[in-house]
């Protein structure tokens, strides 16, 4: 059986990592196999990659940058991280995924 991908969306502080917590634990309850992760990050290069958009300098990069930036990102996220633990079965909660790009990218 192949797993289940849940994203949460939503501006800083309002919780997303709690309730991502919240949903692993009700389904490891339930029996089921769960990651946690997050965009940006979630894999070597991506946790590299959301070093340089939250700590570089705003004025350094341009918005295309920035989401080139975040694709790049994504493409090793989903391709090392999630493709695998889905069809390993897993359940993946990720904080954040392509929502959040067209709020934040536009």
């Amino acid at each position: 059986m192949s797993g289940q991908f849940i994203t949460i969306e939503g501006i800083e502080c309002v919780g997303k990592s709690t309730n991502a917590k919240f949903i692993e634990d009700a389904l490891n309850k339930k029996g089921y196999k769960t990651l946690v992760t997050r965009e940006p990050g979630g894999s070597g290069v991506g946790e590299k990659i959301r070093n340089i958009l939250l700590f570089e300098k705003k004025d350094t990069l341009s918005p295309m940058t920035e989401l080139l930036l975040l694709f790049a990102a994504r493409e090793k996220h989903i391709n090392e991280i999630i493709k695998p633990a889905l069809n390993n079965g897993t359940w993946v909660i990720c904080d954040r995924f392509t929502d959040a790009s067209f709020a934040y990218q536009g």
